[in-house]
């Protein structure tokens, strides 16, 4: 468990200049969309227009884009940890933001 000796935003403040806090303002303005509103109506209308076999070349593809996001998703946790275990609070809040988005992806 992490012990918390001092807090960074009440002792020195974010440092809001560096890029992980650009980055991080560019997240909160920028990253507001929701994979449920989706509407897969048409998508799923083409897909059985498909043939079999480019429905398996598009699964197989997917599938492996797919794994490719969560892999994203779960290694993020260990980096922020690492991360927030150094005291880096502004790479922290931006990648945070990172997760929440490769969440999505993953969703």
């Amino acid at each position: 468990m992490m012990t918390h000796q001092q807090f960074l935003t009440t002792s020195s403040g974010l440092q809001r200049h560096t890029p992980p806090m650009r980055l991080y303002e560019k997240a909160k303005r920028l990253g507001i969309w929701n994979p449920s509103d989706i509407d897969l109506t048409q998508d799923k209308a083409d897909w059985q227009q498909l043939a079999p076999p480019e429905q398996d070349l598009l699964l197989r593809l997917t599938a492996m884009f797919q794994a490719g996001e969560e892999a994203v998703t779960l290694d993020l946790l260990p980096l922020i940890l690492a991360i927030a275990q150094e005291g880096r609070l502004e790479e922290e809040m931006y990648l945070t933001t990172f997760l929440f988005e490769e969440a999505k992806h993953t969703d």
